[in-house]
């Protein structure tokens, strides 16, 4: 097949790939490039399309790892996170294991904490999970 053949496929799925941003046609865009470079050395139809399956589908499984880690990957705080270390007061108490209301910069949140909390005690964030605060009791309340 012609060079040019390979170079108008790859921009094709390029733009295709651009379109989608899935990031998995960008390897079939580079391996139908790469064929295209290599076409006027490689005359056999057969060979240049080894060449663009072997180039495509490793690029294809050898990036699948890094783009699960990239997606597990996260670059910002969530809001929870962002209160660990922050203090607050027990609106309504609760029994350890149990669920109080803990009033954080004027937000009211739902915490647990392995101790007893009391209404009006201080609370210090621990940890965050889903929508509930993990709170300990601020150094000065304990008796």
């Amino acid at each position: 097949m012609e060079w040019w053949i390979w170079l108008v496929l790859g921009v094709g799925i390029g733009i295709v790939e651009l379109s989608s941003v899935t990031f998995v046609l960008l390897w079939f865009a580079i391996a139908a490039v790469v064929t295209a470079a290599v076409a006027p050395f490689v005359h056999s139809l057969w060979v240049q399309l080894l060449i663009f399956a072997v180039l495509s589908l490793g690029m294809y499984f050898a990036s699948r790892p890094l783009a699960k880690k990239w997606r597990r990957t996260r670059t910002f705080s969530t809001h929870l996170e962002t209160r660990v270390g922050h203090t607050g007061v027990v609106v309504s108490g609760a029994e350890p294991g149990g669920f109080a209301t803990v009033r954080i910069e004027g937000e009211l949140w739902s915490a647990t904490c392995t101790e007893p909390l009391r209404a009006g005690a201080g609370v210090i964030v621990k940890d965050a999970e889903g929508a509930i605060l993990k709170v300990a009791p601020a150094p000065d309340n304990r008796g």
